[in-house]
């Protein structure tokens, strides 16, 4: 018999999701799964949940337009006002697994843990259902495909109740005692909670705030021994100063920020993707510690991430971390291979490095950056946010993890919306006038913020082009006005995307060859 689970040690299991975001919010609001805790949206916390746990999820929804900023296929019900029954009808119909996990969209507390624990139950059963407090929760349920023809026929006899498929179908209930032998019972309140109430949804905000993102226990880096953590910080620290002033009397801490972002959000796409987060956050912490080594930048042509393992070595041996240097030195070694990341921690540090720079924190640092090097906001740093723009619009697509690519997809649109907000301030303020427009580079979509005009107020001849650099394929764009002469040019490193040409240097292999052998202590 065909199971609904992957073989031991897999990650996903083999199933698909049904998202229902169906209801007429009579009590609350039609739109009860947009409703915001910690600023996400329900139905968006419950999203980012069954993304990586489901080989396929789809949302059940006669309102897709609402529910665009998921990018998850749609599915729509056969025919309207029968009741969630028929949106689980209409799902299992369209997914060509053998059974789905069906969940309401208004429930912003699912857990991993029980829903996995929920599909060892499935067996020989047409449906698992939990029953916490004697209550059957068919919106947090298992339905196999072959109760399709049950479903059917209690549609078209009138009967949209759930549970009057009890005695058609094979079901499995799992009531009180198995929440209490599996260690569940503290979690059911939150987890079987629906919003229908302003009251109940106040009462959430309070409980949302105490429990973000539905993790507990000590914060990341607060499981990194601290002799170890002061160590990696002094020396990113150390690093950049040397390399941005050596009689410098203020620390230069950038890169050390920035580490420390990547690691927790790496430990959390590790988490969520079911491998261990330690190596990732280790991983995290180092994967720029090379990039001033020594208070050099890029000197010979020696890949920063070499430098990294190579300190990495020096501050993990001795430790009780020795044992994740393997492991880390390849994760580190992996980003410099781009879309080539070669081990699951790899690719977690390789998102984790992406989605830093995206979205409401990828705006603020590239403005704080440009700061930084004395570039204030000017018409040059406006064509300059092509870079975030195109880097925003392919992220969902060359993120490595299910985990990744789901936070991508949000932070694309807030990405988008933001420039695009910026540029329409900067033009009603008679500061200037930018268009965003979509070119064909290289095969890769670029978008740029392109001057309508020359300050001189002539028409700007832009030419686009490629070239190598040392960790990537650039684009080149430059400005040229014919009126006044003005000519300008920028350029950055391409997303590494599907379709783009492989550079004509033997670099890649290279960094392979460091990969498989990184370099001694010192």
């Amino acid at each position: 018999m065909a199971t609904a689970m992957n073989e031991p040690g897999s990650k996903k299991i083999a199933a698909a999701c049904l998202i229902l975001a169906g209801g007429q919010g009579k009590r609350l609001t039609p739109d009860k799964p947009l409703l915001k805790i910690n600023n996400q949206a329900i139905i968006e916390r419950a999203t980012r949940v069954v993304v990586p746990l489901f080989e396929k999820v789809f949302l059940v929804t006669n309102t897709p337009e609402k529910y665009e900023f998921l990018h998850l296929p749609v599915v729509r019900d056969e025919k309207q006002g029968c009741g969630p029954l028929m949106g689980i009808y209409s799902g299992l119909q369209k997914i060509k697994h053998d059974a789905a996990f069906v969940c309401a969209a208004d429930m912003p507390f699912v857990e991993e843990k029980i829903i996995r624990a929920q599909f060892q139950e499935l067996g020989a059963f047409d449906i698992v259902v939990p029953c916490p407090k004697n209550r059957p929760e068919f919106l947090h349920a298992v339905f196999r495909k072959r109760c399709l023809p049950a479903i059917r026929r209690n549609l078209e006899a009138g009967i949209f109740k759930i549970e009057m498929l009890v005695p058609l179908c094979q079901t499995r209930r799992l009531d009180k005692n198995w929440f209490a032998l599996n260690g569940f019972s503290k979690l059911t309140d939150r987890t079987f909670t629906n919003i229908n109430t302003i009251r109940g949804y106040r009462r959430w905000l309070q409980q949302g705030a105490k429990h973000q993102g539905g993790l507990s226990g000590r914060p990341p880096l607060g499981c990194v021994v601290p002799e170890v953590l002061r160590k990696i910080r002094r020396t990113l620290v150390e690093q950049e100063t040397a390399f941005q002033d050596r009689s410098a009397r203020e620390t230069c801490s950038s890169i050390w920020s920035h580490s420390s972002r990547v690691a927790r959000i790496a430990h959390h796409i590790a988490r969520s993707e079911g491998w261990d987060p330690e190596p990732a956050l280790l991983a995290g912490l180092l994967h720029d510690a090379g990039k001033f080594a020594d208070g050099s930048y890029h000197e010979d042509d020696v890949p920063e991430e070499r430098n990294a393992v190579r300190l990495a070595r020096r501050i993990l041996t001795g430790t009780i971390y020795e044992r994740w240097l393997p492991m880390v030195s390849e994760a580190i070694l992996s980003t410099f291979l781009e879309g080539r990341a070669t081990s699951d921690i790899g690719r977690a540090v390789y998102d984790a490095d992406c989605l830093d720079k995206l979205g409401n924190l990828g705006v603020v640092q590239f403005f704080t950056k440009k700061a930084l090097r004395r570039q204030f906001l000017d018409d040059e740093v406006m064509v300059r946010t092509s870079i975030e723009l195109t880097y925003a619009h392919h992220a969902p697509g060359s993120l490595k993890t299910a985990t990744g690519r789901t936070l991508a997809r949000a932070r694309r649109i807030r990405t988008r919306s933001f420039y695009t907000g910026l540029l329409d301030e900067w033009q009603e303020l008679g500061l200037g006038e930018f268009k965003i427009v979509e070119e064909e580079i290289a095969g890769v979509v670029c978008i740029l913020v392109v001057p309508g005009a020359c300050s001189c107020g002539q028409p700007l001849e832009r030419r686009t082009d490629i070239r190598d650099a040392l960790k990537c394929r650039s684009v080149v764009v430059e400005y040229r006005c014919k009126g006044c002469g003005f000519e300008s040019e920028f350029s950055f490193c391409l997303p590494n995307v599907k379709g783009l040409p492989e550079k004509p240097n033997d670099r890649v292999k290279g960094a392979l060859n460091d990969r498989q052998a990184p370099p001694a202590g010192d």
